[in-house]
C-alpha cells in the first residue's frame, strides 16, 4: 500500500505535483503579460502527466515557460484584445441594448463568443507540443475546435463549471481548494483528452524534452 509504485502514492504524488503547478501559474502570472506563457508551460507538464511520463515538474516548466516565452506572450496579447471586444458586448448585453437586435444576431453572437473562448483554450497546449509560428497555431487551433468537436465540448464543459463555481457561495467556501488546485487540476483532466488529441495529430516526442528543445532540433534538421 506504502510502496512507491502504489496507487495511493502515486495518486499522491500526482496530487503535490499539480498544486505545485497551479502555484507556479499563480506566481508566475502575477506580470498579468506572462499568463500566456504561464498556460503553455502548464499544459506542458500536465499533458507529460496525462501521458504518465518522467516529469521533473518545476525543471519542465519554466523550460516550457523561456521556449516559448515570446509566441505565448504575442498570443496572449492577440487574446486580450479579443477579450476586450467581448467585454464590449458583455456591456452591451447589460445596458438592455440586446433587446433591440434581432435574436438571430444575439445567437450568433453568443455562438461566435463560445467558439473563440474555445480556440483560446485550444492554442496554449497547442503550442506547447508542436514548433510553428504564431499564425500557424492560431489557425490550427481553430481547426482543432471543429475537428475535435467532442473534446471541445468537454473542454468547455470543464471551463464552465469551475469558473461558474468560482462566482457562488461554493466557491468562496473552498477557495483553498482553488487556489492549490483550481488552475492545473482541471488543466490535468482536459489533458487527458489532449493525450488523445496529439496521439493522433503526431506520436513524435514534444520539442521541449531531454534535449536542448527547438534549438537541437533545428540544428538536426539543417544537416540532414
Amino acid at each position: 500500500m506504502f510502496s512507491p509504485d502504489s496507487p495511493l502514492i502515486s495518486a499522491l504524488s500526482k496530487l503535490a505535483d499539480l498544486i505545485i503547478i497551479n502555484l507556479l501559474f499563480i506566481v508566475c502570472s502575477i506580470p498579468i503579460f506572462t499568463i500566456g506563457a504561464s498556460w503553455t508551460a502548464m499544459y506542458y507538464v500536465t499533458v507529460k502527466m496525462a501521458k504518465n511520463e518522467e516529469s521533473y515538474v518545476t525543471k519542465d516548466f519554466f523550460k516550457s515557460f523561456k521556449l516559448n516565452f515570446r509566441q505565448a506572450t504575442c498570443i496572449w496579447l492577440i487574446n486580450l484584445i479579443v477579450l476586450s471586444v467581448m467585454g464590449m458586448d458583455v456591456i452591451i448585453v447589460a445596458r438592455g441594448i440586446i433587446g433591440k437586435l434581432p435574436q438571430p444576431l444575439v445567437i450568433l453572437m453568443i455562438v461566435m463568443g463560445v467558439f473563440v473562448i474555445a480556440v483560446m483554450m485550444y492554442v496554449y497546449p497547442v503550442l506547447s507540443h508542436f514548433e510553428n509560428t504564431v499564425k500557424n497555431t492560431i489557425k490550427n487551433s481553430f481547426l482543432l475546435v471543429i475537428s475535435n468537436f467532442p473534446y471541445t465540448l468537454m473542454f468547455l464543459a470543464v471551463t464552465a463549471i469551475v469558473v461558474g463555481l468560482a462566482f457562488t457561495d461554493i466557491g468562496i467556501k473552498i477557495l483553498p481548494v482553488y487556489i492549490l488546485l483550481g488552475i492545473s487540476g482541471p488543466a490535468y483532466i482536459c489533458s487527458m483528452g489532449w493525450k488523445r488529441i496529439f496521439a493522433k495529430l503526431d506520436p513524435v516526442p514534444d520539442p521541449v524534452g531531454e534535449s536542448d528543445g527547438k534549438q537541437e532540433e533545428e540544428t538536426e534538421s539543417e544537416q540532414q
